[in-house]
């Protein structure tokens, strides 16, 4: 089962992001807000600073992110091999 280096690197740095940087981009959306006054923006930071508190609290964070790079690598190549090219 070969897979491309482009989603090897792709699905480590978005597992890296999960583990890292979720709380900061609740950071960004709010500094975002309050540039723009846009206000569907806050809502997006509310979402990030949700997300970002419960996973980070979550016993399961390790395991949740390395799934996760798993599941990047894994499916593309289970959805080619199903239909058969």
């Amino acid at each position: 089962m070969l897979t491309s280096n482009r989603r090897w690197v792709f699905a480590i740095l978005f597992a890296l992001y999960l583990y890292f940087l979720l709380p900061a981009t609740a950071v960004a959306f709010y500094e975002l807000y309050h540039l723009t006054g846009f206000g569907p923006i806050y809502w997006g930071y509310s979402g990030f600073k949700a997300a970002g508190y419960y996973f980070g609290t979550w016993e399961y964070k390790l395991l949740t992110c390395a799934l996760v790079a798993v599941v990047i690598v894994l499916i593309p190549t289970l959805v080619k091999k199903l239909r058969g090219a």
